[in-house]
């Protein structure tokens, strides 16, 4: 939006705060004051024609609800980025407000600083105007990272199981935290929420991201280091979060078939990830459980490819079958890891060594430990953090020294798979 002022509709049903919010823009040259309305009703008739970039939106409105009002507007201007004002603060209304389209959250009354910067922060998230959105083959070869050579090319770990409830988020959520803790404060990594329907790795870390990934889908092809940063979420840890979209509704914009390349990737995905790579040195990803374009596109991309199971049979079958199509892709399986998970050897069942000798070496045996793990996904504590001697965690934080160390070291491969040869007939394989 270089050279354009931002446009900003105030919606508040007392007229001296709209007047009040009026002045308090009037101190930034790049934001306008397009339109004030001082009703939900009135505000959905006025969007249409005063195009704003920016909407103020109260929550608290005679009519028609701001949450409700917040809806109905995006659906007569979906490109609105609405800020939801409040002087409530509690939680459910922020959820509420973020499930209706709402892009941020202010409690009443903000200062100048506060809104400004909002209002700046929702802008560089707003579509290109005209209708200019992401085409499917537009701005996808170098990851819309603009000019220059980048300064980082991060290693991008991914985690997969085949089967749900074999602790594929728990390991990603701790193994981003352990490895942050190894590597130190200098060295930065990133965990991104791949599993892009039902993904909740925020919840684990007690997180409520008021921006996503989905947040990015429209911009993937002009990307920059601060609109990345607006819409990543920072942990205690030092880990930033780029969280999945908060219902399936939302994660639409990162699936259309339309953007899907000729070798069956993702492009919005590979896109997002090639810049991301750019400004952390570590992204670790977690994933659905299934082998579709998302993952197509990560395997493209990918240093490596961490296959979580647990000792239990229907798991060890689907993990196997997984890593014989990876086989059959000609995926360079140097790449691919092994991790076995709720390892519990005082228990009757399958040896980890036993599923070693039919398939690879693994990286690590994550020992099974309910309460820890129970606790910890619960009250959004990761282990790590929490019991960081317990053998669980000192399991992951092992296994994120590893990783380092591999990487580290260089030696590595660093060559990628060749994405169309190696996928020749691939859609008759799945």
């Amino acid at each position: 939006m270089a050279g354009e002022k931002i446009r900003v509709m105030i919606v508040d049903d007392v007229a001296e705060t709209r007047e009040q919010l009026r002045k308090l823009l009037t101190f930034d040259a790049d934001i306008q004051v397009v339109a004030m309305a001082g009703s939900g009703e009135e505000a959905i008739k006025t969007v249409a024609g005063a195009k704003p970039d920016v909407v103020l939106m109260d929550i608290n409105l005679p009519g028609i609800d701001g949450i409700t009002a917040t809806g109905k507007l995006l659906e007569v201007l979906p490109s609105a980025q609405v800020v939801m004002l409040s002087v409530q603060g509690e939680s459910d209304y922020m959820r509420r407000a973020m499930m209706a389209g709402a892009r941020d959250y202010l409690t009443k009354p903000p200062s100048a600083d506060e809104l400004i910067d909002a209002i700046h922060r929702m802008a560089k998230l707003k579509p290109i105007r005209g209708g200019e959105t992401l085409s499917p083959a537009a701005g996808m070869g170098s990851g819309g990272a603009g000019v220059g050579t980048p300064a980082r090319l991060g290693k991008i770990i991914t985690l997969f199981s085949p089967k749900g409830g074999t602790g594929c988020t728990t390991t990603a959520v701790n193994l981003a935290i352990a490895l942050q803790s190894s590597v130190g404060p200098e060295v930065k990594v990133a965990l991104i929420d791949l599993s892009l329907q039902f993904g909740d790795a925020a919840i684990f870390m007690k997180l409520q991201p008021p921006r996503t990934i989905a947040d990015l889908a429209s911009r993937a092809n002009e990307m920059d280091a601060e609109l990345l940063a607006t819409v990543m979420v920072p942990h205690p840890s030092g880990v930033k979060v780029l969280a999945a979209p908060p219902s399936p509704e939302d994660a639409e914009s990162l699936l259309t078939t339309e953007i899907v390349d000729e070798a069956g990737g993702n492009r919005l995905v590979k896109s997002i990830l090639k810049f991301t790579r750019q400004e952390f040195d570590y992204l670790i990803v977690d994933t659905a459980h299934t082998v579709d374009a998302v993952m197509l596109a990560l395997l493209d991309l990918s240093d490596m490819v961490l296959v979580l199971l647990r000792p239990i049979i229907p798991e060890i079958r689907g993990a196997r079958n997984f890593l014989e199509l990876l086989q059959k892709m000609n995926y360079p399986m140097e790449k691919a890891g092994l991790v076995i998970n709720s390892v519990d050897n005082k228990r009757m069942g399958i040896q980890p060594e036993a599923i070693e000798r039919n398939m690879m070496p693994a990286l690590a045996h994550v020992p099974l430990d309910e309460r820890i793990a129970l606790t910890a996904a619960n009250y959004g504590v990761p282990f790590v953090v929490k019991e960081p001697r317990a053998p669980i965690s000192q399991a992951v934080i092992k296994l994120a020294q590893v990783i380092d160390k591999q990487f580290a070291s260089g030696t590595e491969e660093s060559t990628q798979p060749a994405e169309t040869q190696r996928r020749l007939g691939l859609g008759r394989l799945l």
